[in-house]
Order: structure tokens, then sequence, then C-alpha cells
């Protein structure tokens, strides 16, 4: 892995730096190659692809499944593309610190390093949605893509007797991977309605794609006599050590619970995803502006036409700018690799001009499908009503729901107040898991919107790194060239 070099030490280039090696990364550094740009390419995992493309650590020659082993295979291409001498691919690092001027603050190999970009791209992704209910925090709960992960990946598969709970066609795709690859899959519990995607059938017009593989899951889970319950969510699970069985019961169009409907299915694991949050914290920290708009799926980095954010000469693509599929995010991120090699004047504007109407038209192709994804499958109010005052809403600082409420009572209006009040938010995960049940909680007790509640403040670490790996630091005016106390002031601060 070659190390690079910083703008002191005579580079004659920019620097661009891209950060995420999912498909938005990988199609910017793309269409920065096309341009004869280098660019350095970061990402916390060992290996590209993100979340989508799915990488085999261990048993490589074992087939996961058909589906599993075609994006294998088409994320490898892709990933190909990127063997070139002028790409810098900085894996297994993470980047928990941007400062002003875009200067970077990095966790690799236990040392911190520094590093200036002139244009940086953020393609962080998103984060798994859960709700909460008794029992969520059992061994044996856990999301559907963690789940698939683990199968891609590493070719396990956590249990032997599934339940697959929350909203969203990935629920049938992880079902009928798990089901390939020999679980158990005891019933789908979809909480939106069936027909809800047919009332904007207008919407797969363009997305025959798309609607060939909705129809195929169905069949197939027919096929396999896999239950699916629709309009039902999972209300309680139960268990001493380790989850034993899971509790649903039929809703309302407002995700209410009907009593009396309630059903008991004995499994071992219980799989729950409802939908996606974009990533906004590197975001927070460079200075760009967010917004919220639930046909983009909740807060998102507000964006311009050429992907360019509120900060001076960063730029967003991929689910970070809008919860959508691969195909959008691979628009976004070209488009936004076109834009950087345009606006440092490596692309004429007549070419741009030519290039961006085509991404821009399939990013408005990609954008109306996953308007109707992100409007339809979305949880209502009732999502938390099977919360208990006992019911854990921050697992990482153990803060259980009456916590919340006594803060609520005090007067907390939204989530920051809430974090100064209970802790909720300041554990290992910074928010990233309790912000999804905090919001729609704080939602349905305060009246409040999702607007007004607000995402957490995040501080420099956004992740845990390590005191000794912060001893490390190398002095910001050796690398820079100039006095930059703010990055040694966060450090030292914020650890």
């Amino acid at each position: 892995m070659t190390r690079p070099n910083n703008p002191a030490d005579g580079e004659a280039q920019p620097r661009i730096v891209v950060i995420g090696g999912g498909p938005a990364g990988m199609a910017a550094c793309n269409a920065l190659l096309q341009n004869d740009l280098p660019v350095t390419l970061i990402d916390e995992s060992n290996g590209l692809g993100g979340q989508y493309y799915k990488r085999f650590t261990a048993a490589a020659d074992l087939s996961r499944g058909t589906e599993i082993d075609e994006l294998r295979e088409s994320g490898a291409e892709q990933a190909g593309r990127l063997d070139d001498p002028r790409v810098t691919y900085l894996p297994n690092t993470l980047v928990w610190g941007i400062f002003p001027e875009r200067r970077l603050a990095l966790y690799v190999d236990d040392r911190v390093e520094l590093m200036q970009a002139d244009a940086l791209l953020l393609a962080g992704g998103a984060v798994e949605r859960i709700a909460a209910f008794p029992g969520w925090t059992l061994p044996g709960v856990m999301t559907a893509g963690g789940a698939q992960t683990l199968l891609a990946r590493e070719g396990i598969l956590v249990g032997k007797r599934f339940l697959l709970t929350g909203t969203g066609p990935l629920l049938l795709e992880i079902a009928l991977e798990i089901a390939e690859a020999g679980g158990e899959i005891v019933a789908v519990v979809e909480g939106s309605s069936l027909s809800a995607p047919v009332r904007q059938l207008r919407k797969f017009v363009t997305q025959t794609r798309r609607m060939r593989q909705a129809f195929d899951y169905h069949r197939e889970l027919r096929r396999r006599k896999i239950p699916l319950l629709s309009q039902h969510m999972i209300v309680a699970a139960h268990g001493d050590d380790h989850v034993s069985d899971a509790v649903v019961a039929r809703i309302d169009g407002d995700w209410q619970p009907i009593s009396g409907s309630e059903q008991r299915f004995p499994v071992d694991t219980i799989c729950l995803h409802y939908g996606f949050a974009a990533s906004t914290e590197l975001a927070h920290l460079a200075g760009a502006t967010t917004a919220f708009d639930q046909r983009y799926g909740g807060w998102y980095v507000a964006h311009d036409d050429g992907m360019r954010t509120s900060a001076s000469d960063v730029y967003v693509a991929g689910q970070t700018s809008g919860i959508g599929g691969a195909d959008l995010a691979e628009a976004t991120g070209r488009l936004a690799g076109l834009s950087i090699a345009h606006d440092l004047g490596q692309l004429p504007v007549d070419r741009y001009t030519g290039l961006a109407v085509d991404a821009r038209r399939e990013i408005d192709r990609g954008r109306q499908f996953a308007e109707m994804l992100n409007t339809t499958y979305t949880a209502g109010p009732g999502v938390n009503e099977p919360v208990t005052s006992e019911t854990l809403i921050c697992r990482c600082e153990e803060v259980r729901a009456a916590q919340v409420d006594a803060a609520l009572a005090e007067g907390a209006l939204d989530l920051n107040d809430v974090k100064r009040l209970t802790r909720c938010g300041m554990g290992f995960c910074q928010g990233r898991i309790c912000s999804q049940v905090l919001v729609p909680y704080i939602a349905q007790k305060s009246g409040r919107s999702p607007q007004e509640i607000g995402q957490f403040h995040p501080r420099p670490p956004i992740k845990p790194v390590p005191l000794g790996a912060l001893a490390t630091m190398p002095d910001p005016e050796s690398v820079f060239g100039s006095p930059e106390p703010g990055a040694a002031e966060a450090a030292a601060g914020h650890h």
C-alpha cells in the first residue's frame, strides 16, 4: 500500500480524496481517472465494494447462493478498474475527524495520520434502521444486513430458525439468501401493505429490472412455502440468555398493533430491517448543510445538481446524498467525479455539460424509484407502541425508555437535549443505533416532527480511537506547513 504525500511535500497536482469505497466512491474514482486525475480512496473496510458488492473474506471458493455470487463477481470487476497507479488506496482506514480547509485526521495501523484534501468527496453510505421492542437487545436479534454480511463475507449462517421483520424489499432478498444457504425462514414480517407499491405503479415504468426482481422474489417465497405476513410487526422477543421466540401482531395503517392478533414463532435468530439512514457525521464536521426529506429517506447531505455541498470544495455521493439503490449511488458518484474534474479545470465546460446531462438523467430516474421506496416502506408512528418503560432505548449507555420520558418531562425538545439529560448517543456507536429509535419515539411522545427533533451533533472522533494512537498524531504544523490548532485541540478535548 502506498502512503500519500502531503501538499507540503511539493505535490504538483491537487489532492482529491474520496471517503468510501462502495458503489458511489468507486464510480467517482473511475470518472476522475477517465479525466486523468489521481485520487486517494479511503475506506474503513479491508476491500472495495461497500455493503452492496459482496466480498468473500473466508471460504472464497464456497458459493453463497446465486445472487450473492453474482454481486461478488460484479463488485470484483468494478474494483479491478481501480487497479491503477494513479489511485492511492487506503483500506482499513478510519477518517475520524474533518477540520477547517478539508484537513483530515485518519486512524490506520494503530496510529493517527493527518492529510489535507484540495477536493473532498463524502461517500460514506448509510446505517441500517432498527426499531425497539421488549427483548430487542437479546443475543440472536440483529440487523438483516448484518446477517447478510456475515453470510456473504465469512460464509457464516448465524442461526437455524430465522424470522425477518421490518419493512422493505431487502427483507425478501435476504430471506431468500438465508434459505438458499440452508437456514429455515419461519416468516417474513412486513409492516407495509403488499398493495402499497401498486398505488405508485407509474414510478415502476422505467424500472423493468426491479419489477422482474420483485416478482421473482415473491414467486420464490411461495415456491419455498415461506410465509409472508404483510401489515404485521414484531412486538416482543423472549428468551433467557438467547432469543427463543418472537411475538408478531397485525397492525393498522399507523402501525398500531391490533390487540388479540398476536402470533408466537419459535426462533433462534431475529433479523431487523426498517430501511436505511444516511451517514451524515463527516458532512457535519466538514461544515456541509444537511436537510430532511422523507423522499430522500430522511436526513441527507444537501447538494446542488453537481453533487456540490454548501462547504467549499466538498462533494457528496451515494446514500449520504439521499437513500436509493446502488444504480443511483453509482450515478451520483459519477456526477460528483465529473464535477470535481470540471471545477479543477481538467474537464472543459462543453464536455462536462454533455456528460453531466447523462448522469443527471440516470439520477432522476433512480431518484423517482427511490422516492417510492422511501415513502412506501416507512414505519408508522405506532412502531414504538410495544416499548415499555423498562425497554432499553440506548443499549450502549443502558438508557431505558423511562429515562427518556423523564427527560422529555423536564423540557427536552430534541435529540441533543435528550443526550445531555440521559447520555443517549454518548456510547460506542455515537448515536448511530439509538438515534434510529429515539427520533420516532420522541416524535410519538412529543408530537414534534423529525426536523424539529434534529440530529445528534457529532464531535471528533466520530468513532472510537485508542488514546495510544492519538499520542502518535504528528504536529499539524509539520504536516500542513502552518499552525493549525484545531485538530490537536479536538483530539485533546474530545477523546
